[in-house]
């Protein structure tokens, strides 16, 4: 036989396969008139020297092999030979490489790139809460006006009121009737949710700010001389009050328990609701020259199936709490007079 030289993707694999190909008779381009004569090709040369001359005819009614006849006659080539010997090394080559990966060396690749998809991913931010008025790349600065903390004062609260309508089918979660026995077994129990970030600043939400009371004057006029160094701060744990009622929502429509449902919706509601404020609170701190921290998906507590109940309620409960204290903080800001601290 004659050996031919091996591919080059063979060569670079750890196992190659030697492609063979039987030594075939490979005779002159042209065809001797002498040999063959014409279409009268003699039985004893058929076998050998002539066997090149039986050819079909396809586009002329000439074979190759009347030179006598054809002055310029096509050249013959083995095509459908050297066709064949392509298309197996094609597949060859394509088996070696398939063939060659070990599981490791194919799912090591794959396994980097989603390992940095999601390192990416962490890093980032969700535009729920990183761009809750679907501002483009250019923002349009206003000046800080005391309208604006007005606006935010009444919004925050109007959100407060509506998400405490559904406080009695929250708890049902708990297999409790009413919101209100839930909260009083629950209230001296140290489990707070919104406090516990590491960004958390006393003046975000003091200690001594519980639901359905308010702050007393003096505490908020006192806030209102710093409030540009918590502001930023205050923002980034609404966007996190934010992030909390969405991961409620997605696990309550994914449980697929039909008497979640409408808290579902009740909850979902709530987030676009969320969003609104947190648009306007995004235009008072960019009107004051303020820095906007973003809350990447890293830095935001994993909610699941198996957690849900635990931090559920307690999400609940501060997101009342905070906003009811935003409405506070607010109000007193459009009384004041901030002009020299902008």
């Amino acid at each position: 036989m004659d050996y031919i030289s091996i591919p080059t993707c063979a060569l670079n694999r750890q196992i190659s396969t030697v492609i063979v190909r039987i030594k075939m008779d490979v005779f002159d381009q042209s065809c001797p008139s002498e040999n063959c004569p014409g279409l009268d090709c003699p039985k004893i040369l058929e076998s050998s020297v002539c066997k090149k001359c039986s050819r079909t005819r396809l586009n002329s009614i000439y074979s190759d092999c009347d030179s006598d006849k054809v002055g310029k006659y096509r050249s013959y080539k083995f095509r459908a030979v050297k066709s064949r010997y392509v298309n197996v090394c094609a597949v060859a080559c394509l088996l070696l490489l398939v063939g060659s990966w070990s599981p490791g060396s194919s799912a090591a690749p794959y396994k980097s790139r989603n390992m940095e998809r999601q390192k990416r991913a962490s890093e980032e931010e969700n535009p729920l809460w990183g761009n809750p008025c679907v501002y483009g790349s250019t923002i349009s600065k206003t000046e800080y006006e005391p309208k604006f903390a007005e606006n935010l004062a009444r919004h925050a609260k109007y959100v407060f009121e509506e998400t405490l309508k559904y406080k009695d089918e929250f708890v049902k979660l708990y297999s409790y009737d009413t919101f209100d026995s839930f909260y009083n077994q629950m209230n001296n129990k140290n489990d707070d949710w919104l406090r516990n970030f590491p960004w958390h600043l006393d003046d975000i939400m003091p200690k001594n700010k519980v639901l359905y009371k308010s702050l007393d004057e003096a505490d908020l006029e006192e806030l209102m001389k710093h409030i540009d160094d918590v502001l930023p701060y205050m923002y980034k744990s609404l966007k996190m009050v934010v992030a909390g009622f969405h991961m409620i929502a997605e696990n309550l429509i994914n449980d697929n328990i039909a008497a979640d449902a409408n808290l579902a919706k009740n909850i979902k509601d709530t987030v676009l609701k969320l969003s609104k404020v947190l648009c306007l609170f995004f235009d008072m701190i960019t009107s004051r020259d303020l820095k906007v921290l973003p809350l990447l998906n890293n830095e935001i507590p994993v909610i699941n199936d198996s957690n849900i109940l635990k931090n559920a309620f307690p999400i609940y409960r501060d997101t009342l709490n905070y906003l009811e204290y935003l409405s506070q903080v607010f109000q007193t800001m459009s009384k004041t007079d901030l002009t020299q601290s902008a």
